[in-house]
């Protein structure tokens, strides 16, 4: 049966010649039977028999090689299809394992893109209590930068109100001082003029009139006093154009020494420098 599902052709052929063999064995013993009431030569019968078997074993050979060729061409077809089945079954196990190396691939994705986005979320959060952060250390400089500045102008504000303060005290004691000042030099030039005339007065009560005539003869005299009214220097800063009238009216007034100064001693530093016109007789 097994070789009958395997080569059902080659069986049904060697069935079928074996039958033709049985029946051709048959007949011939009925010939021989019926050729020995009606002999014929010997010789034609071997021959008739000869050719018959030389025929039976062509066909035979033709039937099994039939048979091989079959055989053979199932036999490929066979291997044909178990390459082809090797093939399948290997081209399935790739594609398994691409499928695996692809969905192993996909995975390992997956996986990256899930730490890459928790990493992204990680930074994005820190970046943004660090921005919180920086925002609300921005908002608290800002108010001290605004503090510092109110500071510094109710500061500044202060001080040029002080400033403007003292300035006004300032300039108005200039003011005063400068109207004390102005009083006194108003005092100071009284005083000179009039401590002038005293001064002048007792030169010519000390001069010595020198030989000659004198008639019309000036002359202007700076003098240097220190306190208590000394002389330490007398000199005719403006000629009469007699040299002897001059020296004699210098010589006069270190002889008048101490002149009359005031009592108040603010009153020397206009008495440290002083001019006279001297004219005899005047």
């Amino acid at each position: 049966m097994d070789l009958f599902k395997k080569y059902p052709v080659a069986v049904i052929l060697s069935v079928v010649f074996h039958l033709l063999l049985v029946a051709f064995f048959m007949f011939s013993a009925d010939i021989f039977s019926e050729k020995k009431i009606n002999p014929k030569p010997t010789v034609n019968v071997v021959k008739a028999t000869v050719i018959d078997e030389s025929k039976i074993k062509a066909e035979a050979e033709k039937l099994k090689n039939i048979e091989n060729k079959k055989r053979l061409q199932e036999q490929a077809r066979l291997n044909e299809i178990k390459k082809k089945r090797l093939a399948e079954e290997k081209r399935i196990a790739d594609l398994k394992k691409q499928q695996e190396l692809q969905k192993q691939k996909l995975a390992k994705q997956k996986a990256d893109e899930a730490a890459r986005q928790a990493k992204l979320k990680e930074k994005n959060l820190l970046a943004k209590k660090k921005a919180e952060a920086a925002e609300k250390k921005k908002q608290a400089d800002e108010k001290k930068k605004r503090e510092r500045l109110a500071r510094e102008k109710a500061e500044k504000l202060k001080a040029a109100k002080e400033k403007a303060a003292k300035e006004q005290a300032q300039r108005e004691q200039a003011l005063r001082e400068l109207a004390a000042q102005e009083e006194q030099e108003i005092r100071a030039q009284e005083a000179v003029a009039s401590y002038t005339d005293l001064i002048r007065q007792k030169v010519e009560r000390n001069w010595i009139q020198p030989p000659g005539d004198i008639t019309g003869l000036d002359c202007v005299v700076r003098v240097r006093l220190i306190p208590g009214g000394d002389v330490i220097d007398a000199q005719v800063i403006k000629s009469s154009g007699n040299a002897l009238f001059d020296r004699s009216v210098e010589r006069a007034t270190r002889k008048a020494a101490p002149l009359p100064l005031p009592n108040d001693p603010k009153m020397f530093n206009f008495f440290r420098t002083l001019e006279f016109y001297f004219r005899p007789g005047d």
